[in-house]
């Protein structure tokens, strides 16, 4: 059987990492890790309209799935027929050891659920992130991986530009002293929004996992290089167990829409399968939850896959951007670095206030 997954894991407070997009916001607050929520419904109801054999997943560490605008989430991905599995999150880094998306490496919990829980090492598992959105059926992706039982895709990164603090040459050295042996070619840096498996590659992978676990912590505590994300940690037990990235990448793109920051939007994205649209989850994601969920009749089931394909590029500017939609971009990001300004100036004044006094002391 093949499975299309997401997944959500909630900072706790006093856990809070990084996230660029949320604003200033804290990722423990419930606003923050409402765009993550609003995101992952709109990826599970494209991926529904192309891929309806498929058992659809979400993985979490929430407990109690939240209410947003008076719609409870639960009854969302039960009418979406999404399983909700709870996992805990077991592979925390600590304090100091990176300081973005430290959730990422959640990823893992993810992965011993289905080595200790699905005993057909054929099932194939596609896991991505929930800022991605179906354009197409994933059959072919599916029948493409089923080959191997495994499909990756590595960003062509030059061999010294830093990738979340490290370079895929610095990589080259902490591979090398993890595996206790000289590797001469630079190793590829695979995509961590992206991964697709068989139960028994999970397993392998999931087995050396364990074993690196340690040696990452160890590491950190030492001050040495060290595999800072989860597309780093990913990239290096694919090398060890020989599965390389496919020079056939026509499924997935990492598309950035923003062009006050960055836009790399092609014509050719509309024969994608899949979108992952970092930029968007608080513009076109927001969007299309409003539609699907508060205008549409049953998640715009009933809407034709033309009109719901265009639907979808209109709310994500792909391929093309009004010029409307260019001052949209421009007007909403501004006032999100602004509030992000307020919000760490009010608190830092909340810092000095509470700090004493030394003409007192």
């Amino acid at each position: 059987m093949n499975h299309i997954c997401t997944w959500l894991c909630a900072d706790k407070k006093g856990e809070e990492s990084v996230f660029p997009q949320s604003a200033g916001q804290k990722s423990s607050s419930q606003s923050h890790q409402n765009i993550y929520w609003r995101c992952l419904i709109v990826f599970f109801i494209t991926s529904r309209r192309f891929n309806k054999k498929e058992k659809h997943i979400l993985f979490t560490n929430v407990d109690q799935l939240p209410v947003i605008e008076g719609k409870k989430v639960a009854d969302i991905l039960s009418d979406l027929e999404v399983d909700v599995v709870y996992t805990d999150f077991k592979y925390k880094t600590p304090k100091g050891y990176h300081g973005a998306f430290q959730n990422q490496f959640y990823e893992f919990s993810i992965l011993e659920y289905i080595a200790k829980n699905n005993a057909n090492p054929n099932d194939q598992y596609l896991i991505v992130d929930s800022d991605c959105m179906f354009i197409k059926p994933a059959l072919r992706l599916f029948n493409e991986a089923e080959k191997e039982g495994f499909i990756s895709f590595e960003i062509d990164s030059p061999a010294d530009y830093n990738i979340n603090g490290l370079s895929r040459r610095q990589m080259q050295k902490v591979f090398s002293e993890l595996l206790g042996r000289e590797i001469k070619e630079i190793p590829s840096y695979h995509l961590g929004e992206f991964l697709l498996c068989s139960v028994r590659n999970v397993r392998k992978i999931y087995e050396d996992f364990l074993e690196l676990w340690p040696q990452l912590m160890q590491r950190h505590a030492l001050g040495l290089p060290k595999l800072n994300e989860e597309a780093h940690t990913l990239s290096y037990l694919y090398y060890k167990n020989n599965l390389h990235p496919s020079a056939n990448n026509t499924f997935i793109k990492r598309i950035w829409t923003n062009p006050l920051f960055y836009r790399n939007v092609s014509s050719s994205d509309v024969n994608l399968t899949i979108w992952h649209l970092p930029a968007e989850k608080t513009f076109g994601f927001v969007k299309l939850y409003d539609f699907f969920i508060h205008k549409s009749f049953r998640y715009g089931a009933t809407i034709p896959t033309s009109q719901f394909i265009e639907i979808v590029q209109e709310a994500v500017t792909i391929p093309y951007l009004p010029v409307v939609r260019k001052f949209n971009y421009y007007t909403i990001s501004c006032y999100k670095a602004f509030m992000k300004k307020v919000r760490n100036f009010s608190l830092s004044n909340v810092r000095l206030k509470l700090m004493p006094n030394p003409a007192r002391i």
